[in-house]
């Protein structure tokens, strides 16, 4: 037993820790967002204190579900941002900039995002007019009658921004550059993967979309090392969804 142990300890001692972490964090990261997105969660969390109202209109909302919405994207910017950067920043000691976080603008930055909206929201549109899309979203439910296009709603599409920052980080920065140094340019590809299969409960062109999008938009940040264009693009796509999805249901005013 102890000689296995010598073995593996030796194979793993070969490979590159930072893409040895990367794959394993990503294993573990996208398990705890996947069950512990869930209200119920804060609601147990919660329960004796002095904030169990809080938890409990995220498990048991009746107004709307924007606290259960808040907590996911809690959970989600913690797993997908916060634990992350902290290791790679205090543990690593990489800068942040290093991983996507590069404060800059590229040559034909802002040519090539005004050509991506061009061909995303046609496409965005021609989907929003399924069943599936239109059962989706948008996320944010309102069940008392209260107009959709309102605080709430603005509120919900802010945070919503802070999840689409985290998931950027993650996918684009993290994962990407972390794996690039051993896996170069097929670091985009192995990203994509667990990128795409988080979209497995979303319509199945959105699924197909996200391999894709996940191809164009990892290797935009492996050329510049930066997440910002991806960023840009996955919100103005998911805020679009969102008004098309309450145009088309007649809830947008």
């Amino acid at each position: 037993m102890l000689e296995i142990a010598r073995q593996i300890r030796g194979d793993i001692a070969q490979l590159d820790r930072r893409a040895v972490f990367a794959f394993l964090y990503a294993a573990v990261g996208l398990t705890c967002i996947t069950y512990l997105k869930n209200p119920d969660y804060l609601y147990a969390i919660l329960r004796n204190t002095r904030f169990a109202d809080i938890g409990d209109k995220a498990a048991h909302p009746v107004d709307n579900n924007l606290y259960g919405l808040v907590w996911w994207v809690f959970v989600s910017v913690s797993f997908y941002f916060v634990v992350p950067a902290i290791f790679v920043r205090f543990v690593q000691k990489r800068k942040l900039t290093e991983i996507g976080l590069a404060l800059k603008i590229e040559t034909g930055f802002w040519k090539l995002l005004a050509l991506c909206i061009t061909i995303m929201v046609p496409l965005v549109y021609l989907m929003s007019l399924t069943g599936s899309f239109s059962a989706k979203y948008p996320f944010l439910k309102v069940y008392n009658g209260d107009p959709y296009f309102s605080s709430t709603l603005l509120v919900w599409e802010l945070v919503y921004f802070f999840q689409f920052f985290g998931l950027e980080f993650f996918f684009r920065g993290f994962l990407v550059h972390s794996l690039k140094p051993s896996l170069g340019m097929y670091s985009i590809l192995a990203m994509t993967v667990p990128y795409t299969m988080i979209h497995f409960q979303k319509p199945m062109a959105e699924t197909f979309a996200a391999v894709c999008a996940g191809v164009f938009l990892g290797w935009i940040s492996y050329k510049n090392g930066s997440i910002w264009l991806g960023l840009i693009l996955h919100c103005a796509v998911a805020f679009s969804m969102d008004i098309l999805a309450l145009h088309h249901k007649g809830l947008l005013f």
